[in-house]
């Protein structure tokens, strides 16, 4: 009787059984089209109620501290490019498949040249997530992290989410290290 149904619930799907993305433990990887993959970390989902998940992020220890503009980043360092977390937690770390922006705000990073002692808050990097065949998937943007840096220049009214899609530019893969992030 449990081999029909798993074999029911293959057939069902597909021929493939897709996990819930946003259930248990993930690592979180970033990439880049040379076939590069780092894993960055793990972001522990907690299924509540009305297909809301509550979520935990914890970056590797591969990532290393560093001291730029008066505060410590957690880094990853490449041939032409360190990114450095910058996660922003302005609510309840709680997503949905239809809403993923506290997720997308936690795993936010600064890009500088790799042996840089300064961040600029121009260079940031933004994934713009979304559920794609049973995992998460991060498409680069850069933004301007400005009204993260100095909350009171956005209104009182976008201060939980002050960035806009007018804020967003698509990134260029040619000119970033790692354009792609990866739930998995």
């Amino acid at each position: 009787m449990k081999r029909f149904v798993v074999i029911s619930m293959l057939v069902l799907n597909g021929g493939v059984a897709h996990a819930d993305p946003l259930s248990g433990t993930k690592i979180i990887v970033l990439g880049n089209a040379r076939g590069e993959r780092v894993e960055i970390g793990k972001v522990v989902f907690t299924p509540e109620d009305g297909g809301v998940s509550r979520f935990e992020v914890t970056m590797d220890a591969r990532l290393e501290e560093y001291f730029l503009a008066m505060r410590p980043f957690r880094c990853l360092t490449g041939a032409t490019q360190r990114l450095c977390h910058f996660p922003v937690a302005r609510e309840a770390p709680r997503v949905s498949e239809g809403d993923l922006v506290p997720l997308e705000y936690a795993l936010m990073f600064m890009r500088t040249p790799p042996a840089s002692l300064h961040v600029d808050p121009f260079n940031g990097v933004y994934y713009r997530m979304k559920v794609v065949d049973g995992h998460i998937e991060g498409q680069l943007n850069d933004v301007d992290m400005d009204p993260f840096i100095t909350p009171d220049n956005v209104p009182p009214e976008r201060r939980i989410r002050p960035l806009r899609d007018s804020d967003l530019s698509p990134g260029d893969p040619a000119t970033h290290w790692m354009p792609r992030l990866f739930i998995e």
